[in-house]
């Protein structure tokens, strides 16, 4: 069913990116293969396929290099790129989510085949279940990571 999905949707959104997008499939091995070997299939079965998608929710478990070397697995076994799709760091400290955001995001924006980072709820307190305080707005009040974040990307700090 995924590889006619796939096919189906390169018929009918003929110039869409089409991505197979999961999660914890950069953050535990057995997770990951199980992605590539789905890749793997698809690809196979003559579908098209266009990139992975990497929900990525447990990825601030991962130290940088752990992270890299993910990623790399990921794209040499799929000859794909990724996509980050649902970053968040849920630390209810600011210099610790601050440390992992400072150490990970270099590693994605240093990263040719990484063609995309979307963070997953940034309100503290009113982000997905799992992980409500990884938001990177307390209040009015920007954490410490998306004022980091902010002047990395060159944009303003959003007020508080």
């Amino acid at each position: 069913w995924i590889t006619k999905a796939f096919k189906l949707a390169r018929q009918y959104c003929g110039s869409a990116i089409l991505i197979l997008n999961d999660y914890n499939d950069i953050e535990y091995a057995d997770q990951e293969q199980h992605i590539i070997d789905i890749v793997t299939d698809i690809k196979a079965a003559g579908a098209p396929i266009d990139a992975v998608g990497a929900q990525s929710h447990d990825v601030y478990r991962l130290s940088a290099a752990t992270l890299q070397t993910n990623l790399n697995t990921m794209n040499s076994k799929t000859s794909l790129p990724v996509y980050i799709t649902e970053y968040d760091v849920s630390n209810t400290d600011d210099a610790g989510q601050l440390s992992t955001y400072q150490a990970q995001f270099p590693v994605f924006w240093n990263t040719s085949f990484v063609h995309g980072i979307t963070i997953w709820g940034w309100i503290y307190g009113q982000t997905w279940s799992k992980a409500p305080d990884s938001g990177l707005v307390k209040g009015t009040t920007p954490r410490s990571a998306m004022t980091w974040l902010m002047g990395q990307l060159g944009r303003p700090v959003p007020p508080g």
